[in-house]
């Protein structure tokens, strides 16, 4: 139990009581926040601004760029750590998430600028998603000590399963919005008109973040803001080990946010509407199955759930690859499966990686130990789709036959990540679980 709430509010069963939890309304705000929160990074960071920035001329290099933003910008974390221990976690995390939806709202001037050029439209979409990132980045530093210290581990994976329910919520609804707002003509007002939507979940978000309590005690504030050597993190055995775990999937999950939308719509040919509509589907079935997969997680661990979602992905990602190369045809039915199957193993894999990083990492230096991880994964995760981007446009209107296989830009780099996905389950073999192994003794 936290120092916020008192022990009648730890218990809590949601709006019309759907989301009982054994923790209070106070930190079921966090769920609120990240609703409104996912309706606007789904567009900022999504398919909608991919879509904007390839209309407006971007290559595969400039998607790879904008896919590397958010995680390279996360890497702020590392020199923010060392300042939270001057600033409770929620008044750190409102002085980025407040300021960024500014440049929210510069994007969404972007497609109404048609006195100028289109490379100059494209630079100024790139300046704002950058400063926006870096706001983001920067002030994401408080969040995963803010929730950790707020909830006993027992409670970890339910709490992970009603967010993910909420952020997919979230993310359906926006998705099937933008599309039904893109459907026929596609013109700029669309397009800006979308993004003002973003503005409007970012300021709605921010109204339930003021509400949240800190709920952390002063001794816990200091332990968790300790620094704490490089040495000694990655003597950490399970900690290390996690950590490489993360960086081999990041290879694989880098570019996923651009590179299947660009090629849905310059090799598929699919209408912007109906990418929109498509990717629902990839937050859709999440919501019916994160509740049980949070229970699974807190009674069996996370690794076996990881494991699951792991084969299940890297099936998905051979069908997008069999589906690019020209062996079955781009249907919209089965890009509908391949986004609702590789939506549910990603909020598995998500979800286990996230409880598995909660449990490896020690109170002592807490703020430290996750900006260590968020800096490294998330600098893997930024290098990856521009080096993918790069890769693409070298190869440019490449085609090549090879049995029944067409060889194509877009297939290629669908084998390459499948191919890394097996790579990374054989990569689960080295990983550590500390509350698993509590609790099997006690058992």
């Amino acid at each position: 139990m936290s120092g916020a709430e008192s022990p009648d509010e730890c218990g809590y069963r949601g709006p019309w009581g759907l989301f009982p939890v054994p923790y209070g309304k106070g930190v079921f705000g966090f769920h609120w926040f990240n609703f409104y929160n996912a309706i606007c990074f789904q567009i900022i960071l999504g398919a909608p601004t991919v879509l904007l920035a390839k209309d407006l001329g971007a290559n595969s290099t400039i998607l790879g760029i904008i896919a590397a933003f958010t995680p390279l910008m996360t890497t702020l974390q590392l020199p923010a750590a060392r300042y939270l221990k001057h600033f409770s976690y929620r008044s750190f995390a409102l002085m980025g998430w407040g300021p960024r939806a500014i440049f929210i709202a510069s994007s969404a001037c972007v497609p109404l600028l048609s006195f100028l050029s289109r490379e100059v439209r494209l630079a100024i979409l790139l300046g704002s998603l950058f400063f926006f990132n870096v706001l983001r980045g920067f002030s994401s530093a408080a969040f995963l000590p803010w929730i950790t210290g707020l909830l006993p581990s027992a409670s970890r994976g339910r709490y992970i399963a009603v967010d993910s329910f909420f952020v997919n919520g979230g993310s359906v609804i926006i998705m099937l919005l933008s599309a039904l707002m893109m459907s026929g003509r596609v013109e700029p007002w669309r397009y800006s008109l979308v993004l003002w939507i973003s503005v409007v979940g970012a300021v709605i978000s921010l109204l339930y973040l003021r509400n949240i309590p800190d709920g952390r005690q002063l001794e816990a504030l200091r332990s968790s803001s300790d620094a704490v050597t490089w040495r000694r993190m990655f003597g950490n055995l399970p900690f290390r080990n996690s950590i490489l775990f993360s960086l081999l999937f990041s290879t694989v999950a880098g570019g996923l946010g651009v590179f299947p939308v660009e090629y849905l719509k310059v090799q598929a040919h699919f209408t912007p509407a109906s990418i929109y509509a498509l990717s629902a589907g990839t937050f859709l079935a999440p919501l019916f199955i994160m509740q049980r997969v949070g229970r699974l997680i807190d009674r069996t661990g996370s690794i076996r759930i990881l494991r699951v979602s792991v084969v299940s992905f890297a099936v998905v990602l051979g069908l997008w690859f069999a589906m690019s190369a020209g062996i079955l045809p781009p249907d919209w039915k089965l890009v509908l499966l391949l986004n609702v199957t590789g939506g549910m193993a990603m909020s598995a894999f998500n979800m286990g990686n996230l409880h598995l990083g909660m449990e490896v990492v020690p109170a002592e230096g807490r703020n430290h130990y996750f900006a260590v991880t968020t800096v490294i994964t998330s600098f893997a995760m930024g290098i990856v789709p521009v080096l993918w981007g790069r890769a693409l446009d070298a190869l440019g209107t490449l085609d090549l036959a090879e049995g029944p296989f067409h060889l194509r830009r877009h297939s290629i780099y669908f084998l390459g990540i499948s191919l890394l996905s097996f790579a990374t389950l054989l990569c689960t073999r080295i990983l550590i679980e500390p509350g698993k192994q509590r609790r099997d003794r006690v058992n």
